[in-house]
């Protein structure tokens, strides 16, 4: 399978847009290496078979028409509306390139950009094709979704150990599980996205009035060694709603908490763009290392969904030695978890050359098509 590059929705321009191409306004300048400052939109980048369409065209003669179906190129008087199509696009190439077109499903790497600096879509043509670009869709009709594999989030176990007074075990139990679930993933990512085999498990004594309400929590044993994580459960139990009651009752419950199969995010609080400044040639360089690797991600996907296409955009940490600790999805949704999963595997092994300045975030963005590269 091909594997092409262009810039932010960007696509290569089809032979019945070419008459167009003349209309539109150059391109500006390639951004200097991210210092600060809203990064301004990348000019087209050659991709590594074909010629590249002006960038001010790029977005908009890539609107996908629906998200159960590819986008397919079209002219740009035609692109705010673009007709529904069932089925991947059969568009023709350059013509400078049709001698070479690739031909099949293509991964294409957009202009990666320091997290917080990515640039603004000119219009809303532009602004509503990322938006169907990063939904997505897996063919008309679409495939069912993939099955879990694994278990990719934390493994949470809520026990009501012991219920003294009129509330029953059993009816604790099924709220304090409905419940507190979310929460303890919540109190975990402080502090696992950094220990990523932290584990523990905490002992709660709750008492409760006969409204139902949770008046005190203490913890009274814990073999969980981060205090920050320990603390957060107990805090956790007190927002329980319990039923009411002819009397007030005490409630032991346990809350354990074991690594997923996939790290955890950090909270939101401490995703930060960071300090470090790394040239554009530098990050896109070493994304495109992965580029094999997605691309296997994505072959497999299509055996299950062959009309599954979309955009994924990739948040990485790369450290102050160029490490990367992290890797997320953020901002698009595409469509197949599975393969979301694969892509981020192969986006953690990446390394990049050390940032001046300290660590930094950059978001590598992907665009999937089943169809020959959109160009």
């Amino acid at each position: 399978m091909p594997l092409v590059r262009g810039p932010l929705g960007g696509a290569t321009l089809f032979a019945g847009a070419l008459a167009l191409a003349g209309c539109v306004a150059p391109s500006p300048p390639r951004p200097p290496p991210y210092a600060g400052g809203p990064a301004a939109p990348s000019p087209p980048r050659a991709e590594r078979s074909s010629s590249t369409m002006p960038a001010a065209a790029a977005l908009t003669a890539a609107v996908p028409p629906t998200a159960a179906a590819p986008p397919t190129a079209a002219p740009a008087a035609a692109a705010a509306a673009p007709a529904a199509a069932a089925a991947p696009p059969t568009a023709a190439p350059h013509a400078s390139a049709a001698a070479d077109a690739p031909a099949g499903p293509s991964v294409a790497l957009e202009t990666p950009f320091k997290l917080g600096q990515q640039p603004a879509p000119r219009g809303q043509a532009e602004l509503a094709a990322l938006e169907r670009w990063n939904q997505g869709g897996r063919g008309d009709p679409p495939a069912p979704p993939p099955p879990t594999e694994g278990h990719p989030l934390p493994r949470v176990i809520v026990d009501i150990e012991q219920v003294r007074g009129p509330l029953k075990a059993r009816e604790v139990q099924q709220i304090a599980r409905q419940k507190l679930w979310i929460k303890v993933v919540t109190c975990y990512r402080l502090a696992a996205y950094k220990e990523p085999t932290l584990r523990g498990k905490v002992t709660v004594r709750l008492t409760a009035s006969r409204a139902g309400k949770v008046t005190g929590a203490r913890a009274t044993a814990s073999t969980m060694p981060d205090p920050e994580v320990a603390a957060c459960l107990v805090a956790s139990t007190k927002a329980l709603a319990l039923p009411r009651a002819k009397a007030g009752s005490t409630v032991t419950a346990t809350l354990q908490v074991f690594p997923g199969d996939d790290p955890v995010e950090p909270p939101a609080r401490l995703i930060t763009p960071g300090d470090g400044v790394l040239a554009p040639a530098a990050i896109d360089a070493a994304a495109a290392e992965a580029l094999p690797s997605w691309r296997a991600c994505y072959e497999a996907a299509l055996a299950d969904a062959p009309g599954l296409w979309g955009r994924l955009a990739i948040r990485l940490h790369v450290t102050a030695d160029g490490r990367v600790d992290e890797a997320f999805q953020t901002g698009s949704s595409f469509p197949d978890e599975r393969m979301v999963r694969c892509a981020l595997r192969a986006a953690r092994a990446l390394s990049f050359p050390a940032p001046e300045g300290g660590d930094l975030r950059v978001v590598v963005p992907l665009r999937f098509s089943p169809g020959p590269s959109v160009r």
